[in-house]
């Protein structure tokens, strides 16, 4: 299959980068917070949301199929 030239991927490249950052803004948020705090429970979890998010999407531009 062929890639899609970087230029025609513009979107996703952007959305990559937007999860990108929520995920990392997630994780300084962490750590500031006490190990067991509810809080932390919570943003971990959303953190793991967003990395699987971030994951797929780069599985889609960059990892595909090699054939």
């Amino acid at each position: 299959m062929v890639q899609p030239l970087p230029l025609f991927s513009f979107y996703e490249v952007t959305e990559a980068e937007r999860l990108q950052q929520t995920r990392d803004q997630l994780l300084t948020r962490i750590q500031k917070l006490r190990p067991h705090a509810h809080k932390r429970l919570a943003l971990e979890e959303r953190a793991r949301a967003v990395t699987v998010q971030l994951m797929a999407l780069e599985t889609h531009l960059y990892g595909g199929s090699h054939q």
